[in-house]
């Protein structure tokens, strides 16, 4: 199951030729593949399947006057439809190089990290869950990271497919953590219809006996949100299948204080940025006490992420909050950490 938006599908382009370029020899050069990969349109204009199109750019460049040949997305079908958009040949050379995207998503070659998540007391430190972070895998088993994926997947507007690939092996992945909360991160654009997109994520997690109340859906990229209606009605799915949600990096972004009290997570992640250096920052105090405030309203739990210091991590803690997670406690690792040493002093 899955939607055009989701998965990657053939790609082909309209070659326009203007100015006095001559296509006539092209015409030979195009014989050597099949015929369903390329069409003559006119005298002025090809269509290419995507992978002969990426293969006769570099010609274009050094054969051709290029400043003169321009090119469009589109389906052999209809390869007219959309000239108004056409772009500079040379412009296509960033989605070729970004190409490497595809086959990752269409592999499902991630890898899945686990960071733990912390509550502190009693003088101990105890693991509660695992956020599960996605990492990408080349063709030689070398970690892709996910910054890198992402920016190609952007280029090639791949974002929801890569989404859904990484929550999908993020739930393959969790069986390794026993009665422990899951964190599994989701970009809410990336949801048109939550019945239709959420549909697969739901079926793995029943096929997998995963409980729903273990997992924690993380709405990350909220600041890309405008639609706030079809972030709650996402957020409410989730909730009426008995999963939990969580904030990311509140505090920035889209996730100003008057906003947050609309959505009603069950946990708040503290950003970074107010994290690190909290306990000398009077500015980073004032935002961090506002979101432990408006999260304890809404009776959510108040988690700050990115602790790497013991200082801040007494100072967060004394000011009330709940949970924690950051390189302080342990980085992504290839396991999940069941025992973090550490002592609370």
């Amino acid at each position: 199951m899955g939607c055009e938006v989701c998965l990657p599908t053939a790609r082909g382009y309209t070659v326009y030729f203007a100015e006095n370029e001559s296509i006539s020899k092209l015409t030979t050069y195009f014989q050597k593949f099949s015929e369903q990969s390329w069409k003559y349109i006119n005298e002025r204009m090809f269509w290419l399947q995507e992978p002969v199109f990426f293969a006769v750019l570099d010609y274009f460049e050094v054969h051709m006057d290029h400043h003169h040949i321009f090119a469009v997305l589109s389906s052999s079908v209809d390869p007219l439809k959309s000239l108004q958009e056409l772009r500079p040949i040379l412009s296509y050379k960033e989605e070729r190089n970004a190409s490497w995207i595809d086959r990752l998503i269409e592999n499902s070659s991630i890898l899945t990290h686990y960071q733990p998540i912390v509550r502190v007391d009693n003088y101990a430190i105890h693991v509660i869950g695992h956020e599960l972070l996605s990492r990408g895998l080349d063709e030689n088993g070398e970690i892709i990271p996910p910054f890198k994926m992402f920016e190609a997947a952007r280029i090639r507007n791949r974002t929801f497919a890569l989404d859904r690939v990484c929550r999908m092996q993020s739930i393959r992945n969790a069986s390794v953590v026993q009665d422990k909360l899951i964190f599994i991160n989701f970009i809410p654009t990336a949801i048109y219809v939550p019945e239709h997109c959420l549909s697969t994520t739901f079926a793995l997690i029943k096929q997998l006996n995963i409980k729903p109340e273990q997992v924690v859906f993380e709405v990350v990229e909220t600041d890309e949100v405008e639609d706030l209606e079809h972030l709650k009605s996402i957020l409410n799915y989730y909730r009426a299948h008995g999963f939990k949600y969580a904030l990311d990096d509140v505090g920035v972004g889209f996730n100003n204080l008057e906003k947050l009290t609309k959505m009603e997570p069950d946990i708040v992640k503290l950003a970074f940025e107010f994290t690190n250096g909290v306990s000398g920052d009077p500015a980073k105090q004032e935002v961090a006490q506002s979101v432990l405030t408006i999260a304890h309203k809404m009776n959510a739990l108040a988690l700050a992420e990115g602790v790497e210091g013991e200082e801040d991590l007494h100072f967060l803690k004394e000011m009330g909050y709940d949970l924690f997670q950051g390189y302080y406690f342990s980085k992504p690792q290839e396991q999940p950490v069941e025992v973090i040493e550490k002592k609370w002093k």
